[in-house]
């Protein structure tokens, strides 16, 4: 789809003095794209020039449109020496070319020095005329959207969501490129700037080649990252969910889109209102009938990546029917009670997407997540792709070893990132476990046992807090009771997810944040020794940053995180760890018991006093946070839940000393108090201090 881009430079304010003697600038602009230049005329002792230039016209491919950025630079002309660079401007061409976005760019852009920061602004218009191209094997993705946004816009309806999409882009940094020992520090930085640039525009392009291939349209919970590794090269990676996006118009805005031609399925719009209106101009379709669509069409994932990574949405074996007929079959929903040969053959969808419609999420399994330590410098070919992608796809598989393990078949709420220090990077991964409604799948064509199933196991509300996994055969050990609301199903005592808080969910009181904050040394080393090293304490970072996130959410009351996120950032001598989320407490799940310390040191009667102290402090603070957020849950006797007592061994402790076997864990006595109460061991100056950490931590500002 060839093109015409158009620009017009109007005029340009607060321009700095780049003439000492008059105090004034002799200013002028070049406007390039690609290889063409144009210049306006210079405009003569001026700090608010008026250039109204005529039209600067290029003709190009839909490809390089959007690959480059166009570049806009001020000068100051002087006669008898080199023109001094005042800034530059980069505006992307691709937002003009959608087919209903606006093919007009205009007004006042800060005009930008990599020295000195913002230097004055420049009034540009920029129009883009397309032409028709019917050729199929052109190399663009025009007319593809981009949303940073985790949910579906509000002015759109998603009509399929086709699945999982990534991208990475890899180039020689020019800050260790040779010639960069002889040219000036700016000159430097705008290399790497244009590079970027460049490498922003093409990523999106492949991006949305592969939207297309999809049939998709738009990519939403578009996350885009850039890794600086040094002399290894600069990488720019990027993953979303393809989507097929309709534009709702004033008046259907609201309306449900349930009356499909198609007579194979029906369509619900995938939007934020839980609550559509369901006046139509056809019959409508009660919500029970209605079908989300699901269509993958072809694999999304790069041929070169790990052979035995299958995170492609394109089934192995088989046809499938419908709008994905002639490239494969439709996603179908995994349950626990299919055969494991059944989930080898279907697919296993990763969604970037972090809010949901309600009835989608049919049980959330909890947080997945993977770390991975590299060494840079053992890249065999640092200018290929190649080598990232195959660390990205070990990632991504055992993040779905790990949904497996959970009884669930979907990763949603997933997030990728980096940590890079010298030679050293850390992959770290994340997403929440899932099972899926197979009435919000393309082929909803389910059978009726496993539709009544769904049914008597998604209560509205406390449907997605039931746990997904086998109550006999669980990955790992966890307090199980029955639902605080249907008492049907079993849920665990705490939830942690990365996904926003479902529409459906029954909340009781006000939510916060919690956050988590850890720091560790590490001792200086080189390569391999480095990467060993982090690699033996990323372990424990991760189960202490999880304690805390424990401990904080016990303290407030509350059983269910929200939106975790957790960083790990490395450094020359230390790791740090940050993780935030929201605490709610959560209807369905059980009331969290209290905090308790017990103390394993010699009878000292200062030392019990102390304990006794603390214990004291902890229990008021909790009480003052259930006043604070207003947690009052209605009391339930234990017999009507039908929770059985918990035997010693399977009590939570909260801090416990590396040197402890297990044999002294069983002599701890955990008679008294509350026979839920979680326990604090105290025995070492650390655990003193992490409960003075825990119960100093400062809230949030009033009002927020």
């Amino acid at each position: 789809m060839p093109g015409k881009l158009k620009v017009k430079i109007v005029a340009g304010r607060h321009l700095p003095v780049m003439d000492r003697a008059s105090d004034l600038t002799d200013a002028f602009v070049e406007v390039k794209f690609g290889n063409t230049t144009f210049k306006t005329d210079v405009y003569p002792k001026s700090l608010n020039p008026q250039w109204n230039s005529e039209w600067f016209k290029f003709e190009v491919d839909d490809e390089e449109l959007q690959d480059e950025p166009l570049q806009i630079t001020v000068l100051d002309h002087d006669t008898y020496s080199a023109n001094d660079a005042i800034g530059k401007v980069y505006i992307d061409i691709d937002p003009l070319l959608y087919s209903e976005a606006a093919t007009v760019i205009s007004g006042w852009f800060p005009i930008y020095d990599t020295i000195h920061g913002i230097r004055g602004e420049i009034n540009v218009v920029v129009k883009v005329d397309l032409f028709n191209d019917l050729n199929r094997f052109r190399q663009s993705s025009c007319g593809v959207k981009f949303f940073c946004t985790t949910s579906i816009p509000k002015c759109y309806r998603a009509v399929i969501i086709h699945g999982f999409v990534e991208e990475l882009v890899v180039n020689e940094d020019p800050e260790y490129q040779w010639i960069d020992r002889i040219r000036t520090p700016r000159a430097s930085n705008e290399a790497r700037q244009r590079l970027i640039s460049l490498m922003s525009g093409e990523l999106q392009r492949k991006i949305g080649l592969k939207v297309l291939e999809m049939r998709g349209n738009a990519v939403v919970g578009y996350l885009q990252c850039f890794d600086l590794e040094g002399e290894s090269g600069l990488v720019v990676r990027a993953i979303g969910t393809a989507c097929t996006l309709d534009k709702l118009s004033n008046t259907s805005a609201f309306l449900p889109a349930c009356n499909s031609p198609s007579k194979e399925m029906k369509e619900i719009p995938f939007n934020e209102d839980p609550n559509p209106n369901t006046h139509s101009s056809g019959p409508s379709t009660p919500l029970k009938n209605q079908t989300y669509s699901f269509s993958p069409s072809k694999s999304y994932s790069r041929q070169s990546s790990s052979s035995d990574t299958d995170l492609s949405l394109t089934p192995k074996t088989g046809m499938g029917s419908g709008s994905a007929g002639k490239e494969g079959g439709p996603f179908k929903t995994l349950l626990r009670q299919q055969t494991q040969s059944a989930l080898e053959q279907r697919e296993f969808p990763f969604f970037t997407l972090t809010t949901f419609p309600p009835g989608f999420l049919v049980h959330v399994g909890g947080v997945v997540s993977a770390r991975s330590v590299k060494l840079l410098d053992r890249i065999h070919n640092p200018d290929e792709p190649e080598t990232r992608d195959a660390w990205w796809a070990e990632i991504r598989q055992e993040i779905k070893s790990h949904a497996k393990a959970l009884g669930c078949h979907a990763v949603v709420g997933y997030s990728e990132s980096t940590s890079i220090c010298e030679e050293v990077c850390i992959l770290s991964a994340s997403g929440t476990a899932a099972v899926l409604n197979p009435r919000f799948l393309q082929d909803g064509t389910m059978e009726g046992c496993l539709e009544q199933r769904i049914e008597e196991a998604s209560p509205p509300g406390c449907g997605f807090c039931h746990i997904p996994y086998d109550e006999l055969n669980m990955p790992f050990p966890a307090h199980l009771t029955y639902c605080y609301n249907c008492r049907k199903q079993k849920v665990p005592d705490v939830l942690f997810t990365t996904i926003d808080l479902p529409v459906e969910a029954i909340v009781i009181g006000k939510g916060c944040l919690i956050q988590a904050r850890l720091c560790r040394l590490k001792k200086k080393a080189q390569a391999e020794a480095n990467a060993t090293s982090i690699s033996n304490l990323l372990p424990f970072m991760e189960y202490e940053v999880h304690t805390q996130l424990m401990n904080k959410l016990k303290l407030r009351g509350m059983n269910a995180l929200f939106g975790l996120r957790i960083q790990i950032t490395v450094g020359e001598n230390m790791l740090m760890g940050l993780a935030s989320a929201t605490g709610v407490y959560l209807a369905a799940l059980p009331t969290p018991g209290g905090i308790q310390i017990a103390g394993k040191t010699p009878n000292d009667g200062t030392y019990e006093q102390h304990i006794s102290h603390m214990q004291k402090k902890i229990n008021d603070t909790i009480a003052k946070n259930k006043e604070l957020y207003e947690i009052n849950p209605p009391e339930l006797p234990e017999e009507i839940i039908g929770s059985p007592i918990p035997e010693p061994r399977q009590r939570s402790r909260l801090l416990r000393s590396q040197s402890e076997s297990s044999d002294e864990v069983t002599e701890l006595d955990l008679s008294h108090g509350k026979k839920d109460a979680f326990v604090l061991e105290i025995d070492d100056t650390d655990a003193m201090e992490d409960v003075h950490s825990l119960l100093t931590d400062v809230p949030p500002p009033s009002g927020i």
